[in-house]
């Protein structure tokens, strides 16, 4: 097997193409994260993007889109916009991770939603979670009644809370994709300001991530294509989502909700009305992404299980790469967490 590694501009309408046809034949591959739509949005705003080709006796049989940092690290492409990564190949291609990051030129790759099903990299795995998902293989009505025999209570509190939303603000409307600009700008807003308030650092401070954000947004293609919803209560926007599709695979990506409306769980409500109207849009599958949420648990009837770790070879980055991660795994541990977030990012900005 020979790996080339050339910028994701480069590559040929051939190896374009063949992309597309290893994801049509592999299941695993479904998420828009694996689309080269996703990798070229990426490559847009950065330029540090590259992709691995992988050819065997002259046919392509892998595509490894990869992000090249200092000191050879590498980072899946989107980073921690990623919420899929791995090698775009046949499930029976046979390779070796570590010489595959080699060929790419790098001494580390960091991984956190890689594909776990992706045997090669399993040696190098330190933590599993699934990745909950919404499969409406029948109706809507079938599947709500499939969560309300579980979960009656909490959706007839939600139904309360939805009929009182109205009654307190105007008639429910939702809105399958908007594309609005001023729409998207709203619902960034929000993010920004639940990161504030939760502690959580604004990834939205960095200028690449916003403009993928926007790219991601107005891309409309069968391929992959934003979806931007919005919840209006008459005429106010109280909860918006910006997903991510590509053909019946849609993967919520940025919710965020107008703060004053949290006790209606507008978020959730949303949330619903996509599940509700996405067989109208031919989407059979809402990847609600990695995290053990309770709403996430009360929909879910599907996981894709995902892994963290890093594949490494002996170097200065991979040194750097686990002393990195063990003051992340640290301050994860500690109840000041949030407390450090906020002075870090601080000092970051020099405030």
């Amino acid at each position: 097997m020979s790996v080339r590694v050339v910028p994701v501009e480069a590559l040929s309408d051939h190896e374009l193409e063949r992309w597309a046809e290893i994801r049509r034949g592999a299941p695993e591959l479904a998420s828009p994260f694996f689309s080269p739509t996703f990798t070229s949005i990426v490559a847009a705003t950065r330029d540090d993007v590259h992709v691995a080709v992988l050819e065997q006796d002259g046919r392509i049989v892998g595509l490894f889109p990869f992000q090249r940092g200092r000191l050879g690290s590498g980072r899946p492409v989107g980073s921690i916009l990623s919420d899929y990564h791995g090698l775009v190949a046949p499930a029976d291609t046979s390779w070796d991770a570590r010489e595959l990051i080699r060929a790419c030129g790098l001494k580390t790759w960091e991984f956190h939603h890689l594909v776990a099903a992706q045997a090669p990299f399993e040696p190098f795995h330190r933590d599993r979670e699934d990745s909950m998902q919404i499969i409406l293989a029948d109706d809507f009505e079938t599947y709500m009644r499939t969560v309300e025999r579980t979960h009656g209570p909490t959706i007839r509190r939600l139904r309360e809370k939805t009929r009182k939303l109205e009654r307190d603000y105007g008639e429910l409307r939702f809105e399958r994709h908007s594309d609005d600009p001023e729409a998207l700008a709203t619902l960034l807003g929000w993010k920004a300001d639940q990161y504030e308030k939760t502690g959580a650092s604004n990834i939205l401070e960095q200028a690449w991530i916003p403009d993928v954000l926007r790219r991601a947004h107005a891309a409309q293609t069968e391929d992959f294509s934003g979806l931007l919803s919005f919840l209006y209560a008459d005429v106010r926007p109280v909860a918006g989502h910006l997903g991510i599709r590509s053909a019946g695979v849609c993967h919520s990506w940025f919710p965020a909700y107008d703060p004053e409306f949290s006790t209606y769980s507008p978020g959730l409500i949303l949330l619903l009305k996509l599940t509700e109207t996405a067989p109208d849009a031919n989407i059979g599958v809402i990847d609600l992404g990695r995290g053990d949420y309770r709403y996430k648990r009360m929909l879910m009837n599907g996981t894709v299980r995902l892994a963290e770790g890093a594949v490494q070879r002996p170097s200065l980055a991979a040194g750097a790469s686990r002393s990195r991660r063990a003051v992340k795994s640290l301050i994860r541990r500690t109840t000041l967490a949030p407390k450090i977030r906020r002075v870090a990012r601080r000092v970051a900005g020099g405030r």
